[in-house]
């Protein structure tokens, strides 16, 4: 079961924080590497072979500062890209990822096994309908094997709870109002849904910190 949020700054002693700021980003879909990430933070993008999605970073949707996707018509300097560092849980061996400029947390929230990655200010407060799913500290990070002896700068984000097999999706982000965008969520393999989604890999990438 997901833990009570902390406010920003306190940490419980068993959660170790990052030393370094990590953005998402969308790719194609890549073999996952072995060695989890212990000490980063990063940018979030999408992998995908489709040239509008693939390498661009996650953003918070224009009409919804929760949902978090990608929305290639959105000027870049009013939707700024998702940094991250996570807070190492060495008794589960995964993470929460925290949002530095605003304190929030990275989440995934739904139900019926289709869970929208959000971007909560406190997700432990949220009074959540039968059925719904709320959980922030379950995320693993999976670095990308290192290349040419230096140190590995990318890799993925999963969702990682026990007893649930899935993988990261997009589907058209309903609204988006400046053309082009998708919605980044969790599908569950049993959770039926409309055919209009695409596989996607969610991954990081270091960034210098600010």
């Amino acid at each position: 079961m997901p833990r009570k949020a902390r406010p920003p700054g306190r940490l419980p002693g068993n959660l170790r924080p990052a030393h370094h700021i990590v953005c998402l980003v969308a790719h194609h879909l890549l073999s996952l590497p072995s060695h989890p990430a212990t000490h980063q933070t990063a940018k979030t993008k999408l992998n995908r072979p489709v040239p509008s999605l693939n390498g661009l970073y996650i953003t918070r949707s224009p009409n919804n500062s929760t949902v978090l996707g990608v929305f290639p018509n959105v000027n870049d300097s009013k939707n700024k890209k998702i940094l991250f560092y996570p807070l190492h849980n060495p008794t589960t061996g995964l993470a929460e990822l925290r949002i530095p400029a605003s304190g929030d947390t990275l989440a995934v929230l739904g139900s019926n096994g289709l869970l929208d990655l959000a971007s909560l200010a406190d997700p432990a407060a949220l009074k959540l309908p039968e059925g719904a799913t709320c959980n922030w500290t379950s995320f693993r990070l999976e670095l990308n094997h290192e290349r040419d002896g230096g140190a590995a700068e990318t890799g993925t984000v999963e969702y990682a709870i026990e007893g649930s097999e899935g993988r990261w999706v997009v589907f058209p982000a309903a609204g988006a109002g400046t053309g082009e965008g998708w919605s980044v969520k969790w599908k569950d393999v049993n959770a039926w849904t409309t055919a209009n989604y695409m596989p996607v890999q969610v991954g990081y990438e270091l960034v210098k910190e600010e």
